[in-house]
């Protein structure tokens, strides 16, 4: 018998996840007109956590959007928003999806013109500090880069700080998650 690759357990194992999702949530939905529940791909995309084989959590977004992103928080004068990079990247990578990068765009879309904006990248405590500090540089030069893209009047500073700014423990998946973000900072 031939063993599955991780791929394909980690896509069964997603797969499973969503079914059982989506079944807890039909039982308590109104009924359509057909007597099937009636459930929005929005409430389900609501009730849905991917458990992944390393141990994270991401929230599934079944048309592909990454509308959960970010979270934006005011600092005095300034806006900080902070992007959730497991969303983001693929584990290891600093490549953005054109849908991300279409959304970074989005949310920069109300930055003053010309205003002072920085970029930084964070990861998490595993792996090495060097791997960890190029990865956070090229993940904050992939966001600036989607900021530039629909706003050339920007220009952003771009910084990677690896593992060194925790936000949360790095003993659980969970506090790992937190500290894998890229913040962007821009002054109203």
């Amino acid at each position: 018998m031939r063993q599955a690759t991780p791929r394909r357990r980690r896509a069964g194992l997603t797969v499973a996840l969503v079914v059982a999702g989506a079944g807890s949530l039909a039982a308590a939905a109104p009924q359509g007109p057909d007597d099937t529940p009636a459930v929005t791909t929005e409430q389900l995309a609501q009730s849905v956590k991917v458990y992944t084989l390393d141990g994270s959590v991401r929230r599934w977004v079944l048309d592909g959007s990454v509308d959960t992103v970010e979270a934006e928080e005011q600092q005095g004068a300034d806006t900080v928003l902070l992007l959730d990079s497991d969303i983001l990247f693929a584990f290891g990578s600093a490549d953005l999806t054109p849908v991300a990068s279409a959304r970074i765009g989005e949310l920069v879309a109300k930055a003053p013109q010309a205003a002072s904006i920085s970029v930084t990248g964070h990861t998490d405590g595993i792996g090495e500090d060097a791997a960890n500090l190029d990865l956070s540089r090229r993940r904050a030069a992939a966001v600036a880069a989607a900021i530039t893209a629909p706003r050339p009047d920007l220009a952003p500073a771009v910084d990677g700080k690896g593992e060194s700014q925790p936000v949360a423990t790095n003993d659980d998946p969970e506090g790992r998650e937190s500290n894998r973000r890229v913040e962007v900072r821009y002054t109203r």
